[in-house]
């Protein structure tokens, strides 16, 4: 069931969409021309360093427009999407505040349904590392030694689960590790707290395609194996898994005979990537208006209207 919005709700504008697609030109010409404030979704780039990797927009590109949620956590701390959306209200309260419009601007889409839809523990990142952390503790200690465990962290859920039922008992206290919530608490988060206009750019495949291989070019005449040699301490952290990086570091151990070769990959994960994202976008339970770069001017009529009425 679609989301529902109320006008006494705060008013906010978010933008989607596939990687190279155009979102923070996008975001920056409608924050200059409503008087608002950039809210990063960009589950990369809240990290440190990470610039020519991520498409890590410049500060020439800001156009003087203040950007949030980027460059907040150093390579080697770990985060979750319900430590995301803690962090993502406060900076929208605070814009909110100083009378601007927030305005939401990124490619994660499990960010983006967090604000909408709220945390959900169905929508919860899976962590093989977790789920396998608390198998390993209940072999040597036992069953009822995790489920107490659960029960100190989520009363709630635990009551509705029989103590031996491993499986379930894993599956509370990996959503809590991963998303930064209980399972009681993402299940009662269902309406959204805001009245939002959601916009998803997209493009004709074969030019988003484009658009992609010319970024990752870029992104290597720009400086990324430097810039991947230098964070290399970080290889086994949850930021290195950025499409690029972890190429970049395979590519280091041999798995690529030249360059060349690396540069093609890291275009086809890209690719890949993109696709699941518009996937991602298409299947996410949220009134969403669907536009190209040739529609900005009629998505400007439409925020006008939005934040008008």
């Amino acid at each position: 069931m679609v989301q529902t919005h109320s006008l006494k709700k705060p008013k906010i504008v978010i933008i989607g969409g596939p990687t190279a697609s155009g979102k923070s030109a996008f975001a920056v010409q409608c924050a200059l021309r409503f008087n608002g404030e950039i809210i990063s979704a960009d589950s990369m780039q809240i990290y440190r360093h990470l610039d020519i990797g991520t498409g890590k927009i410049t500060k020439a590109e800001k156009k003087g427009v203040a950007h949030h949620m980027i460059d907040i956590l150093e390579p080697d701390e770990n985060y979750s999407v319900g430590l995301y959306l803690q962090e993502a209200r406060k900076k929208i309260d605070s814009v909110i505040a100083h009378k601007k419009l927030p305005i939401i601007a990124g490619g994660t889409g499990l960010y983006i349904n967090a604000i909408i839809n709220g945390l959900n523990f169905s929508d919860a990142n899976r962590s093989e590392e977790v789920r396998n952390k608390w198998k390993k503790i209940a072999s040597q200690y036992g069953n009822l030694f995790i489920y107490d465990k659960l029960k100190k962290i989520d009363p709630f859920s635990a009551e509705k689960i029989n103590p031996n039922d491993l499986k379930r008992v894993i599956r509370a206290l990996e959503i809590y590790e991963v998303t930064g919530k209980t399972k009681s608490e993402s299940a009662a988060e269902k309406e959204c707290n805001y009245d939002y206009k959601l916009f998803i750019l997209d493009c004709e495949r074969n030019e988003l395609y484009e658009k992609i291989n010319a970024r990752v070019d870029k992104m290597f005449a720009d400086g990324l194996m430097s810039e991947a040699q230098n964070l290399r301490r970080f290889e086994h952290c949850q930021s290195m898994q950025a499409i690029g990086y972890k190429q970049i570091y395979e590519f280091m151990a041999g798995k690529y005979p030249d360059e060349e070769m690396l540069k093609e990959d890291i275009k086809k994960q890209t690719r890949h990537y993109a696709k699941r994202q518009l996937t991602f976008f298409k299947g996410m339970k949220a009134e969403k208006t669907w536009i190209t770069s040739s529609d900005f001017q009629s998505a400007f009529a439409k925020i006008e209207e939005f934040i008008n009425n």
